[in-house]
């Protein structure tokens, strides 16, 4: 079966209204409100189709006033042809998901997709580059991204477009995440102080995921690379000094230490994520060569973050 893409894609499912989800929404929606052809729905679970908290009865009163419809379903406890029944109507399926749904959801909603024929799909890669990083990275849901694209690479009926992001801006300064320690005024390197990581906001994120899906020609079954920011973990060193306007404790995390921290602690998400980090290559990328540098579109950089979040 062929389809063209350029007639075909004007019903578009997105899967979650998270942080992320909600931000391509509202992109989506602003980039169709003169295409009168598309038509955006979000799936969501029944407890929050239907939940009475403020925050829900807000966020679906947002989505009714961008035009966008409910469909209700659940990632968990719907089955692969459950999910397919679901999502075969639609011309394009975006899915921003996350990993909340635990191990081997990726691959479920992947296979749904397929056995539907949907004919394109932006699946949930919004992060690194799963190629590059490879198997035995540390992160298990890692490992299952790369056999979400080996899936997606098998096949010839749906056209595919990952979007490459990095992580989220605001994950640099969790102090979970273990890098920028505000209380004790330190930042932690990963691996080597040369190494790099790559940062974008959920509302680029949403932005450039938008121009991207109606981009002419259509980019499609290849991997499209953003960024709001590239910074070694020097840089980002050199950046808390210059915006907590003191001297600040430098230590770096070796390769062995961030080993050792894993083996102690085998169930700390946090420490995987830092061996996980601590690499040359495949988490960062030249923001100069990215899809918005290209088009011109601005991004928000870590600086410009910390400008709106100054207690950061």
């Amino acid at each position: 079966m062929t389809y063209s893409i350029e007639k075909s894609v004007n019903t578009v499912l997105v899967i979650g209204a998270g942080e992320l989800g909600i931000a391509v929404l509202r992109a989506m929606s602003y980039k169709a409100r003169n295409q009168t052809s598309t038509k955006i729905s979000v799936l969501l679970r029944e407890d929050a189709a239907h939940g009475v908290s403020i925050a829900q009865k807000k966020r679906r009163e947002e989505l009714t006033a961008m035009g966008v419809s409910v469909v209700e379903g659940d990632l968990n406890l719907h089955s692969i042809e459950q999910l397919s029944a679901l999502f075969r109507p639609f011309n394009a399926v975006i899915n921003c998901s996350g990993f909340v749904g635990g191990p081997g959801t990726q691959i479920k909603i992947t296979q749904a997709v397929l056995n539907a024929g949907v004919p394109r799909y932006f699946p949930w890669q919004f992060g690194v580059d799963y190629d590059v990083v490879g198997k035995g990275s540390g992160q298990q849901v890692w490992d299952e991204q790369l056999e979400v694209r080996q899936r997606l690479r098998g096949q010839g009926e749906t056209e595919w477009t990952i979007v490459s992001t990095g992580i989220f801006t605001s994950y640099l300064f969790e102090p979970s995440f273990g890098v920028v320690d505000k209380d004790n005024k330190a930042v932690y390197g990963l691996g080597d102080w040369q190494y790099a990581v790559t940062l974008t906001m959920p509302e680029d994120i949403g932005t450039l995921t938008a121009e991207i899906f109606f981009h002419r020609p259509v980019l499609r079954n290849q991997v499209v690379y953003i960024a709001g920011d590239t910074l070694t973990y020097g840089e980002i060193a050199d950046l808390m000094q210059a915006h907590w306007g003191v001297a600040i404790k430098r230590i770096l995390l070796d390769k062995a230490k961030l080993l050792e921290d894993v083996h102690h602690c085998p169930d700390d998400v946090a420490a995987k994520y830092r061996l996980a980090f601590a690499r040359p290559d495949g988490v960062a990328w030249n923001k100069a060569n990215t899809f918005n540098a290209r088009q011109r579109i601005n991004t928000t950089t870590a600086e410009q973050w910390l400008a709106k979040h100054p207690h950061s």
